[in-house]
């Protein structure tokens, strides 16, 4: 049997943007050139969980939810998940944000982002963080991060709209934070892995989309696509 390991990253754009592409790192072993992203976003992400890490999060703010910010350094690993359809096992494999814990006892997986989030988006975050529930609520192995009574995930949004700075040459970035919940439905979750990402894996390699820029890109060599 293949055993593949997928980034939950990878749900969020990838899955969707370009199957091909998808097929071409999880089968194959390409990967497209990874993309070089402003440093900007780690260092806002890091300083949120710096500044709030074990705090109640209402300390934010009153609209956010009732809990205290977790952090961990563990990786979470899921245990494999099968189609018998299909000779392929699919493990997801990563690192999370954080977690909300709450008063009483349940968890909640957290994700930063600095954007704004559209409907659009919303979706594709939404599999990214269930794939880190899958992954705390089946553990490989007692190495990996494991949570049980866990409840709606969500992201903690940070949009900036203003920019300050004083006599002293001390510079602001402001804006607003929201916290966007999603409903937690792992079945569903697992449903998708096993109709739709594993039949995809074992299948042929899909046409690569036209408006895919790096299949643009390979055409200018004189690249072709022929179906297996």
């Amino acid at each position: 049997m293949k055993e593949i390991t997928i980034a939950p990253s990878d749900f969020a754009f990838l899955f969707d943007e370009s199957p091909w592409a998808f097929h071409q790192k999880y089968v194959s072993g390409i990967k497209r050139p990874p993309l070089i992203l402003p440093k900007i976003f780690n260092i806002i992400d890091s300083a949120i969980k710096n500044k709030y890490a074990n705090e109640d999060f209402t300390k934010i703010s009153s609209s956010l939810p009732a809990a205290t910010l977790r952090t961990s350094d563990k990786w979470i690993k899921s245990k494999p998940i099968i189609n018998p359809k299909y000779d392929i096992s699919v493990q997801i494999i990563g690192k999370i944000d954080g977690y909300l814990e709450y008063l009483d006892g349940s968890f909640a997986i957290i994700d930063f982002k600095t954007s704004e989030i559209n409907e659009k988006y919303a979706g594709k975050y939404n599999r990214q963080l269930h794939s880190y529930c899958y992954g705390v609520t089946h553990p490989d192995n007692s190495n990996c991060l494991s949570l049980s009574n866990l409840t709606d995930p969500g992201l903690l949004v940070f949009h900036p709209n203003e920019f300050s700075i004083d006599y002293n040459s001390k510079a602001r970035l402001l804006g607003d934070l929201k916290w966007q919940k999603f409903d937690l439905d792992l079945n569903w979750f697992e449903s998708f892995i096993k109709d739709e990402v594993i039949q995809l894996l074992a299948g042929p390699e899909p046409e690569p989309p036209a408006e895919d820029p790096y299949w643009k890109y390979l055409q200018q060599f004189g690249f072709e696509y022929e179906q297996e």
